[in-house]
């Protein structure tokens, strides 16, 4: 298992100065990685609104615990 760190950024924009998005990452610390263990292997997560929904409906309807 390979230690990460999640990374927040707010986007602005530049004329009003708002906040006009969030932005996440995972970035993992690739010292860590060993060779012909992990080495080679990447992995990036991305997901869809669609898919959240999708997951907390079946949370909903098969009574899971969430958090």
């Amino acid at each position: 298992m390979l230690d990460a760190v999640w990374v927040m950024k707010q986007k602005m924009d530049i004329k009003t100065r708002q906040i006009t998005k969030y932005k996440a990452r995972l970035n993992v610390h690739g010292g860590q990685q060993q060779y012909r263990i992990n080495y080679v292997d990447t992995y990036a997560p991305v997901v869809t609104w669609s898919s959240v929904r999708l997951i907390l409906a079946m949370a909903i309807l098969n009574a899971w615990a969430t958090r």
